[in-house]
């Protein structure tokens, strides 16, 4: 069986120039299990971007949305982070027109990180400055990459997908280093349920028609074959107990990433 995922690619940040991508491949966790470690080290969102959460701004998005005001969010925001990264790259942007207007302390310098983020890995070779957002939860990340309402700036949006990006190819890359030869895979595809469940609407209907079924039927022919999986849900949120350096991951996209898995862990599940 072949599933793929390319039409999630609608107007992908992977297809920037290479001084534009947002490389975020670099960190890898050893395995999704291991959540023991302190706060202090699973949490480093700044102060102002806490601030800026904890005023209720990056809320979890409206699940009502049509379909196709979902796929439209979903476009425009890709779309919105790529021309950002254009304009980052090019250079032909005033720094002042891309702070919040606002005489907000927190938000100045949640404002004035976000572009020193992005302005770092425009350059050549890219500088990998602190990410304000990193730490944030996935969906709250979300709600803020795919807001439109105008109470986020570009780059603000830029940063907070740049941390989205990095998460989901910790969560990918842990469960792609769990992919078995002997056959037994029920966990990867669990965990790709599970990760697929959570995502926020928009989100979701970014992937093609019967993608859950398709999974879920592969699931439940690994449950059939080797027995029911414990019931033990895989979080979705990032691991950051161990951080592994993949020079050969580094710019690699989320979708590349859940295309390789789904590849390996069908290919090797059917193995006697």
């Amino acid at each position: 069986m072949t599933i793929s995922i390319k039409s999630l690619t609608l107007s992908s940040p992977a297809n920037i120039p290479a001084q534009e991508k947002l490389r975020l491949g670099n960190s890898l966790a050893s395995s999704p299990g291991n959540t023991g470690s302190s706060a202090a080290e699973t949490v480093s969102i700044s102060n102002s971007a806490r601030a800026l959460y904890s005023l209720g701004h990056a809320g979890e998005q409206p699940a009502s949305a049509s379909d196709n005001q979902a796929k439209a969010a979903y476009a425009k925001g890709q779309r919105d982070i790529y021309d950002f990264g254009l304009l980052i790259g090019e250079g032909n942007y005033s720094k002042q027109d891309l702070l919040p207007k606002t005489d907000n302390p927190d938000r100045l310098a949640l404002g004035q990180q976000s572009l020193d983020y992005a302005i770092g890995l425009s350059r050549q070779p890219p500088k990998h400055g602190p990410n304000p957002f990193e730490g944030m939860a996935r969906n709250s990340l979300s709600a803020v990459v795919y807001d439109d309402s105008g109470d986020y700036t570009e780059a603000e949006r830029y940063a907070a997908y740049g941390e989205l990006q990095r998460q989901d190819e910790t969560y990918f890359s842990s469960l792609y280093a769990k992919i078995t030869n002997g056959g037994d895979n029920r966990q990867i595809f669990k965990g790709i349920l599970d990760y697929f469940d959570d995502l926020p609407v928009v989100e979701k209907s970014a992937y093609p028609d019967g993608f859950r079924d398709s999974i879920g039927g592969l699931y439940q022919e690994q449950i059939e074959q080797w027995g029911p999986l414990a019931l033990i849900r895989q979080s979705v949120e990032p691991y950051f107990e161990k951080r592994l350096d993949s020079a050969d991951k580094t710019g690699q996209s989320v979708e590349n990433t859940l295309q390789a898995v789904l590849e390996k862990v069908i290919a090797l599940s059917s193995a006697k």
